[in-house]
């Protein structure tokens, strides 16, 4: 656990401290993501825009994930650059961090699953003791998760790196 919290303290600071070397080529230069870092996970089938906000040609399918170069908000939207003046809205997917990692579940009961918004899942959850391999991890409400399945998350405090 420790090493867990140790690695989630550097990427944290690392998160926050290469935001300001990052090649910023958008409109906000305050940027929380350094470039090429993230990716954006399409879930659901979406047009994308320019940073003015005029359609473009683009249509991300459902399923696909994409680099991300910044992201920018404009009015109460936030958006992702994937190409130079192309950008795709947050309600499209989720951002996450591409991580392969075996995990074990140390909880003492089931380890509860959650979706890509932090929505419990409630038919189905994790056996004590069960090993399991996850390929990224998102972050949501200040919680730190692993996936497990294709959008099945499981909480940090819940599972074990090995």
């Amino acid at each position: 656990m420790k090493k867990v919290i140790t690695y989630l303290s550097v990427s944290m600071g690392l998160l926050f401290g290469l935001s300001t070397v990052a090649n910023v080529t958008t409109v906000k230069a305050d940027s929380t993501l350094p470039a090429g870092r993230y990716a954006f996970a399409v879930t659901r089938t979406t047009e994308t825009t320019d940073q003015n906000g005029n359609l473009t040609s683009t249509i991300l399918p459902k399923g696909s994930s994409w680099l991300i170069n910044t992201e920018y908000d404009k009015g109460d939207q936030t958006f992702f650059q994937l190409a130079p003046n192309i950008v795709v809205n947050l309600y499209a997917g989720y951002i996450y961090m591409p991580k392969v990692q075996d995990l074990k579940v140390i909880s003492k009961g089931p380890a509860s699953l959650y979706d890509h918004n932090g929505q419990l899942i409630t038919d189905r959850a994790l056996a004590p003791g069960s090993e399991w391999y996850s390929d990224r991890v998102i972050f949501l409400d200040g919680e730190t998760y692993y996936r497990v399945a294709t959008d099945e998350f499981v909480l940090l405090s819940d599972v074990q790196e090995y």
